[in-house]
């Protein structure tokens, strides 16, 4: 009577205990083993293995011979790659096709995407600043703006400011919208967009006569990942009964086995 109820026991409790992803344990041949031939007819081996995935950590059961010879012997797979494999009695192999070839895939984890660069501060014109007299397509052919990337103009307040302007207006320095001038002398700006950028000064006769202009070209960034939804009630609730599902299944689990004892004692 107790080994009854501690079987119907074991048996409820296996619902209640977590799943838990193993390496696969592969019998070559199946019930049929590693042998030349069964019931007279010989074993193909290739049929055996065409529907199943070898993987890292796979173990093989008993595996062809590799002067193996216990009988039950173990090969734990532990590269990628094709695997060759053969019985080394004379003729098991060419006689009766007593070999298995398997590919074994990589079964390690794909590694995680590199992190996005941060963002890059740019101080225009280096330690000379924004100013007159500067060439600043040198100052910025080494450099790759990008999207979120921000660009800091740094001058005398009152003595120049930025304008961002078109193709046109960059070209023939013409200073359009001037009451859209940046004018603090530590402007700040941040690339939100790929493409070309324009901007100048728009103090009379610093663009056109000091070359005070700088044009850039700005990549697009890695992508904004989404934010992932906030999860709904059902999702909060799975998350709850989860935890109470587990903490139930361990107090079934403790209690089964004071049960046991309790039983046998009892015996």
């Amino acid at each position: 009577m107790a080994s009854k109820i501690i079987f119907c026991f074991m048996i409820g409790l296996a619902g209640f205990l977590p799943t838990i992803t193993m390496a696969t344990e592969h019998w070559v041949g199946g019930e049929k083993g590693w042998t030349r031939q069964f019931c007279e007819l010989p074993v193909d081996y290739q049929d055996w293995a065409k529907d199943k995935t070898f993987k890292i950590g796979d173990t093989l059961v008993p595996p062809p011979s590799e002067g193996l010879t216990t009988g039950h012997d173990v090969i734990t797979l532990a590269s990628p790659g094709k695997k060759w494999y053969i019985c080394g009695f004379p003729t098991h192999c060419s006689d009766h096709n007593q070999k298995l070839v398997i590919n074994v895939e990589d079964g390690a984890p794909a590694p995680a995407p590199a992190a996005p660069a941060p963002p890059m501060k740019y101080w225009v014109g280096g330690d000379k600043g924004w100013t007159i007299d500067v060439d600043y397509q040198a100052w910025a052919k080494d450099k790759t703006f990008k999207v979120g990337d921000t660009l800091v103009f740094k001058y005398t307040k009152g003595h120049h400011n930025v304008l961002k302007v078109n193709q046109t207006a960059f070209k023939d320095c013409i200073a359009t919208a001037p009451s859209e001038a940046l004018t603090s002398g530590n402007d700040a700006i941040t690339l939100t967009s790929p493409g070309k950028k324009w901007y100048i000064c728009g103090i009379p006769t610093h663009c056109s006569d000091h070359n005070q202009k700088l044009v850039i070209t700005v990549e697009a960034g890695a992508p904004t990942q989404a934010p992932a939804p906030a999860p709904g009630p059902a999702t909060k609730d799975d998350s709850n009964n989860s935890y109470k599902f587990t903490t139930s299944a361990n107090k079934i689990f403790v209690g089964g086995l004071v049960l046991i004892w309790t039983i046998l004692t009892l015996v």
